[in-house]
């Protein structure tokens, strides 16, 4: 054999080699995922996720309903000078469906008079339960660039705000994740925001002693 014939049974052998690895390749994968698929924990970690998806879509399906509402009957604010709008707050720390009631909650609560009556009539929530849900939840502190002022921030309460997670899952018909509602979930969030409203008020201090000195 010659040194062009030898190279080129190198080359056949070489994509020989390479076909029958990645046949191999092949095999190997289709056997775990059939493995995978057989396994009980799999089907059962699937309905979970599909279960939880649902509420979480009707939940924002809610949320999309009451902004809808604000859109579709347009109020005058005087103060703004615009018409009013959706203003649902968030809660990120606790999970997507947590995040979903708080901003129905305070959307509801915090819209005008005519507004939130359409509101709780869509949604049939009771606004007496939906303000102990909020004063259960607290509120952190914050800084008020109006009042250049950190806002105090108002306690939460664990038990109450469970007990009254487990009222609101019943009005809206939906089973909600709580899981990540815990008191050190709270204390975490809180102290978060007390050293952000401190930092805030440093830096607008900053920025007025700053102007002042140009004046």
């Amino acid at each position: 054999m010659n040194i062009k014939e030898l190279k080129a049974k190198v080359e056949a052998l070489k994509e020989q080699n390479a076909k029958a690895i990645a046949e191999r390749a092949e095999v190997a994968r289709l056997e775990a995922t059939i493995k995978l698929e057989e396994s009980p924990a799999l089907l059962e970690a699937r309905i979970k996720l599909a279960a939880k998806d649902a509420q979480t879509q009707v939940l924002q399906r809610l949320v999309d309903d009451c902004a809808g509402i604000i859109t579709q009957v347009p109020i005058h604010n005087p103060n703004t000078r615009t018409e009013r709008k959706w203003a649902g707050n968030h809660r990120f720390n606790y999970g997507t469906q947590i995040d979903l009631l708080y901003q129905l909650a305070t959307g509801i609560q915090y819209s005008c008079a005519e507004h939130k009556q359409l509101l709780l009539a869509h949604t049939n929530a009771n606004p007496e339960l939906l303000e102990q849900f909020l004063e259960a939840f607290g509120t952190p502190s914050y800084y008020s660039r109006n009042h250049h002022a950190i806002v105090e921030a108002k306690p939460a309460n664990i038990d109450v705000l469970k007990s009254t997670l487990e009222i609101l899952q019943s009005e809206f018909s939906v089973i909600v994740d709580t899981a990540l509602v815990t008191s050190e979930a709270l204390e975490l969030e809180f102290v978060k925001a007390e050293v952000k409203a401190k930092k805030d008020y440093n830096d607008a201090a900053e920025a007025l002693e700053g102007a002042d000195f140009v004046l």
